[in-house]
């Protein structure tokens, strides 16, 4: 019998997920105002080299977009470990300290002037920051600005090149769960994920009540407006802002070179290495992140020659996919999916880079209790739940559960114990592959790919759970039944 902290290292193969690059398809984005600069568009003809000219972004002749049905970033010719993938200067980015002219909070009927009225609650507030930055997105759409210099329009042409790029609104929406109904809520059989949608739920609803109302002043005193725009209509477009905020938006720290932080974090929008996927940064091999970014030439109280720089973690070949690591809003499986709409495939039996956290956890029910179980580990206080469980089970007398006791007690996770829990969450992982009960969606529901598109990240989350459930009691039976040692 292995101690526990033994057992989690030594009886359990170490494990973390592969993530196979994910794309979502791009479409082109309806205007609420003017004609835009770039109308009859071709989408298809856009090329990266074209974007990186526009925003200034260095090098421009390197990276191109995958076209094989799964849309990512590639090189052209290899990179070298440190060098630089993508550079583009932050003036180049929208800016969460930087809302448009429209976007001003009022007070007494009077917009404040000074963005140093922004209070540093707004800045780290989610739906604040999230809010400004959709209502540059919205802005966009508004095309109420015109450059005024040579700078100005190829910015304003770049993005509105981003903009014709980015996902289809329907199916973007139909990825992001706090948008679902209850039935596909429902579906996933994951408590998490049901508190993760409640708690969004409410910020999104403060986020778009107040773009809304503001979105409806800048409407009503534009005079090129000729059709009121109903409720609905906006609140749709500000949620659509939103999702797009959600799914590409990062967060950079004001610091310096020594580290000195200066203020508090920035979020931006940053066109081009926004098409950039994730891959985790905590396994090795074949799928791993192969780069890293960062904000490079940043000074004190001073961002004017900053910018945001991918540098590859290792050598990156000459036709490779640039994949960065999305960080914890990225892990686990359920918190990828309320964050960027995707649920990442996992390869249990990848090598890991040594003491970092496992990726993907599944969640276990035990007489009324919940708990996250990953492949190589087991809660403490599911040892002792199961111990009083294995009593009932097994009909263990009093003075073998207390044998038991006194074992778990040291730190020890007995054979007896960890069949108790490798049935339980047997049991578990097969429940949450079997059909769900049909609901009251209409029969043609299933021909409209909004409901598809949702039910199958429902579908992909539950098998992520039962494959983590699955490796996990295999692991513990593994431990009740080690094969014998084989004789010199």
């Amino acid at each position: 019998m292995a101690p526990l902290k033994k057992f989690v290292k030594a009886a359990f193969t170490a494990t973390a997920p592969n993530y196979q690059s994910t794309s979502k398809p791009g479409s082109g984005g309806s205007s609420i105002g003017s004609t835009s600069l770039l109308s009859g568009l071709d989408v298809a003809s856009v090329s990266l080299e074209e974007m990186c000219g526009l925003f200034k972004a260095e090098p421009a002749d390197n990276l191109y977009l995958t076209s094989n049905g799964e849309r990512g970033v590639c090189l052209y010719k290899p990179v070298k470990k440190g060098d630089v993938v993508l550079s583009i200067p932050i003036s180049s980015c929208f800016r969460d300290d930087e809302p448009p002219r429209w976007y001003e909070h009022l007070e007494n009927g009077e917009a404040n002037e000074d963005e140093h009225d922004i209070t540093d609650y707004e800045r780290y507030s989610p739906s604040g920051w999230a809010s400004r930055l959709a209502a540059s997105v919205l802005d966009l759409e508004l095309n109420n600005s015109e450059g005024e210099v040579q700078n100005e329009n190829d910015l304003k042409m770049g993005r509105e090149m981003w903009q014709s790029m980015l996902p289809d609104e329907d199916i973007l929406r139909a990825s992001l769960p706090v948008h679902w109904g209850e039935e596909i809520v429902g579906s996933t059989k994951c408590t998490a994920l049901e508190l993760a949608i409640d708690s969004a739920y409410f910020a999104r609803a403060t986020a778009v009540f107040t773009l809304t109302d503001e979105l409806k002043q800048v409407l009503e005193d534009n005079k090129n407006e000729k059709e009121e725009i109903a409720t609905a209509d906006l609140e749709r477009k500000c949620h659509d802002a939103l999702d797009i905020v959600q799914t590409r938006a990062c967060r950079v720290e004001r610091a310096t070179e020594d580290g000195a932080q200066w203020g508090p974090p920035l979020r931006i929008l940053a066109p081009i290495f926004d098409f950039i996927n994730h891959a985790s940064s905590r396994i090795t091999g074949q799928g791993s992140a192969n780069a890293e970014f960062g904000v490079e030439n940043e000074q004190m109280c001073d961002m004017h020659e900053a910018k945001l720089v991918v540098r590859a973690l290792r050598d990156i070949d000459e036709g490779e996919e640039v994949l960065i690591d999305y960080g914890d809003s990225a892990r686990p499986a359920w918190r990828c999916l309320t964050s960027y709409g995707f649920v990442p495939d996992y390869d249990l039996d990848a090598d890991t880079n040594d003491e970092e956290p496992i990726e993907n956890v599944a969640e276990l029910w035990m007489n009324g209790l919940r708990f996250d179980v990953d492949p190589n580990s087991v809660p403490y206080d599911l040892v002792e739940v199961a111990a009083a469980q294995t009593m009932l089970d097994y009909s263990v007398d009093e003075d073998e559960f207390a044998k038991e006791e006194e074992e778990i007690e040291n730190g020890m996770l007995t054979p007896l114990v960890a069949r108790t829990i490798a049935d339980r969450a047997t049991e578990a992982a097969v429940n949450l592959v079997i059909e769900t009960e049909e609901g009251d969606s209409e029969e043609d529901v299933w021909d409209k790919a909004e409901f598809v598109q949702a039910a199958s990240l429902a579908n992909r989350l539950r098998w992520s759970q039962h494959e983590v459930l699955m490796k996990f009691a295999k692991n513990l039976r593994e431990l009740c039944n080690p094969e014998p040692e084989e004789e010199d």
